[in-house]
């Protein structure tokens, strides 16, 4: 995948809120081993970054110095609008790993849709470990896995290469295939129905039949 950049610049003395009013989003780089640094992005800029800027690595360039390597840690955003607040960089090494969250993908059929069942998805990211520069675009979920009603997929199925590490419980269902509602909820009524059919049935049947000596 190219390299995703963004510009950045030591923050400006101004209050954050007057850095907003001029286009700029407020943001942090820290790491391990470093101080922590007062940066500031343009806030149409990073508006335009793909979706896997979120689960990718990332190089921050400062234009005058040398750049960094980073990953997005935490966007904070107001509740209102959903204006950009604040960013928070962590600034990543290459040979140390580190953990992100990255989307998951499914792909093919399941047979058990096909016989009627209905699709439940459980979980659209997978929590994972690798170096900086090994982490994938996504993990793909093989629906084709599920072959019956009630059959499942677990993160212990996905098919990861050995420099990633999982670390989702591996029992956890990613997604399963479930009865038809229509059938589960009508399941119950109809039962109940067939009972009470049958009590009279029964009751009668009781009343004829000779008395024990």
């Amino acid at each position: 995948m190219e390299k995703i950049k963004l510009a950045v610049k030591a923050r400006e003395d101004k209050k954050p809120r007057a850095l907003r009013r001029d286009g700029f989003v407020p943001a942090t780089l820290y790491g391990p081993g470093q101080d922590s640094e007062s940066v500031q992005v343009e806030a149409k800029e990073f508006s335009r970054l793909p979706v896997a800027a979120y689960s990718h690595m990332i190089e921050l360039d400062f234009g005058t110095k040398q750049n960094v390597n980073a990953v997005i840690r935490h966007v904070q955003r107001r509740s209102i609008n959903h204006n950009l607040m604040h960013v928070e960089f962590y600034r990543v090494r290459l040979d140390r790993k580190l953990t992100m969250s990255v989307p998951l993908k499914f792909v093919g059929s399941s047979h058990a849709v096909v016989l009627g069942g209905q699709l439940q998805e459980n979980y659209q990211e997978a929590e994972i470990e690798s170096l900086p520069g090994d982490i994938p675009d996504f993990l793909e979920v093989d629906l084709s896995l599920i072959t019956e009603i009630e059959g499942a997929i677990h993160f212990s199925d996905l098919k990861v290469s050995d420099k990633i590490k999982v670390l989702n419980p591996l029992d956890e269902i990613i997604a399963k295939v479930t009865a038809p509602r229509a059938v589960a909820e009508g399941a119950a009524p109809a039962a109940a129905a067939a009972t009470a059919e049958a009590a009279p049935a029964a009751a009668a049947a009781e009343a004829e039949a000779p008395a024990a000596e």
